[in-house]
């Protein structure tokens, strides 16, 4: 497989030119020549096959071979999650863009510790980016503004199934996942000191369905991916049960 770069200005057809940290990387790092053969995406389902035909010391430009356009997911999978510390909101966004969440919503919530600024959100697109280049997605992970869990729960429950992430005996098992189907889901996940009963009965009025993740208490970013995988499970189980 060609080494793969994100040219967010890439057209349907002719040039392009490659710049930045994604040029650097290219020149510098993985010195690819004139005439080496990679693939550019630009994060929006165009991808493109491209030969290198000039190489300069901050861009390269490209000669595009062949193109196509992978439609957008017809299925959302939208994951609200409280910010946990240090990197593991960067490890969080690097496994869900892998996994194919959609949009990553990051939460405030009354027990929330960490409320990330908006320099700190944008530097995590540069692991979206990564994330996508190594996995081959070519639909960026989109990480939306800081929200309110208010405003979360009754924007996003009141459009798509929702299932927040909570320990209650009267919550669903884990195993009602298995049955979501091609739907889209929205999940929510709160803070290390957890949901308080009131923000949990907020989201159920709002349509989500609380649902137990199991006999242990898991961290917030080890509840998401748990969340996003079986979505994905759910999501090739169909496809596979179609062919």
């Amino acid at each position: 497989m060609p080494h793969r770069f994100y040219c967010a200005n890439l057209p349907e057809s002719g040039t392009a030119v490659l710049e930045g940290v994604e040029a650097h990387h290219l020149i510098h790092v993985l010195r690819i020549a004139r005439g080496g053969l990679v693939e550019l995406f630009n994060g929006a389902g165009l991808v493109a096959r491209a030969e290198a035909t000039s190489i300069g010391r901050r861009d390269a430009e490209f000669q595009l071979l062949e193109t196509h356009r992978e439609p957008s997911p017809a299925r959302e999978v939208v994951l609200g999650t409280a910010v946990p510390k240090g990197d593991r909101f960067d490890w969080l966004i690097e496994k869900a863009t892998e996994l194919g969440v959609t949009r990553v919503v990051p939460l405030v919530t009354e027990h929330s510790v960490v409320d990330p600024r908006d320099s700190k959100l944008d530097k995590l697109k540069s692991t979206v980016i990564a994330a996508c280049k190594q996995s081959g997605r070519n639909h960026l992970l989109q990480l939306m503004p800081v929200t309110k869990w208010a405003d979360f729960v009754n924007r996003e429950f009141a459009a798509i199934p929702g299932y927040v992430a909570h320990p209650g005996s009267d919550a669903l098992p884990i195993t009602s996942l298995q049955a979501l189907g091609t739907a889209s889901v929205a999940f929510a996940v709160g803070p290390e000191g957890g949901l308080t009963d009131d923000e949990v009965a907020l989201a159920v009025a709002c349509g989500a369905n609380p649902i137990n993740l199991g006999p242990h208490i898991l961290r917030m970013e080890t509840a998401g991916m748990v969340l996003a995988a079986l979505a994905v499970r759910s999501i090739s189980t169909e496809t596979s049960e179609r062919t």
